[in-house]
């Protein structure tokens, strides 16, 4: 598993990587400060986007509810449901709860 990447290892390595910085931090730290924060909020990964996750949720919401009608409908015809849509619906369910279900390291 791969360690949880922060912002203030991203600025020391980016400070470490390049003495003009450390000397730029010791003259006047806030607003290096602010830039080397600027510049490793960057480079970690993406969290708390919501528009992300409501599309996440529309889309396999959705294709849960196709393939739960689909098979329904299906039933009612007199054939049989392919194992491919129980498949589609079970991994969208599957990943809706796996979108709502509480990260272990992000007590």
């Amino acid at each position: 598993m791969e360690a949880q990447r922060r912002s203030a290892d991203e600025m020391l390595r980016i400070v470490a990587a390049n003495p003009q910085r450390l000397e730029a931090l010791k003259a006047n730290p806030l607003p290096e400060l602010l830039r080397l924060s600027d510049e490793a909020k960057a480079l970690t990964p993406w969290s708390g986007d919501a528009l992300l996750y409501r599309i996440a949720v529309i889309v396999l919401g959705s294709l849960a509810l196709i393939a739960a009608i689909g098979s329904i409908v299906l039933v009612i015809a007199g054939k049989q449901t392919p194992e491919v849509l129980v498949a589609l619906g079970s991994a969208g369910v599957g990943a809706l709860v796996g979108l709502f279900a509480p990260s272990p390291t992000g007590k």
